[in-house]
């Protein structure tokens, strides 16, 4: 009894996230934390943590831009519905941009809860629009192509970032 009563009295707290750490331990189980280990080692967790930190913050400002780039996405296909609309009474092309519009503001809005399946259904639903518009008119394959050049590689990088995000938490 008495030895059990000296070893809790060895356990420490974990400075960092108050863990209670075995006396056999040098890091805590918890966060990682070199409670008993080198002031070396200390100083390497504290710089790891804050690199870690700003590449958050980073991941965070990227999954942002993805984010709007789902709503501009969004908007482009409301306009180009109302443009055919009206300049070609095609009713069909807008009841599907609207459709398409309603899809990508849900995965816009829905990014904030699951990026990374947003932003990847996101890509997927503007490629698949690619195609069929390509299906439909060749000539669309060329047509803003350096526009949708950068759609896709700002939703590439909301992948990314959202890739970033999940494996730091």
């Amino acid at each position: 009894m008495e030895e059990l009563i000296s070893r809790a009295e060895e356990a420490i707290n974990c400075s960092q996230c108050d863990t209670i750490i075995a006396t056999d331990k040098i890091f805590c189980v918890s966060c990682g934390f070199p409670e008993r280990g080198t002031e070396s080692e200390k100083s390497k967790f504290h710089a790891d943590r804050v690199l870690n930190q700003r590449k958050q913050q980073f991941a965070k400002k990227e999954l942002k831009t993805g984010r709007i780039i789902l709503l501009v996405i969004a908007g482009i296909s409301f306009l180009s519905g109302l443009f055919y609309f009206f300049v070609m009474d095609d009713s069909a092309t807008l009841i599907a941009s609207g459709i398409l519009s309603i899809v990508y503001l849900a995965l816009a809005y829905w990014s904030q809860q699951k990026p990374l399946i947003a932003m990847v259904l996101g890509l997927l639903v503007y490629l698949t629009t690619l195609v069929i518009n390509a299906i439909v008119d060749p000539e669309t394959i060329y047509r803003g192509i350096i526009m949708k050049a950068l759609i896709i590689g700002f939703l590439g990088k909301g992948i990314n970032s959202a890739l970033q995000l999940r494996k730091n938490q």
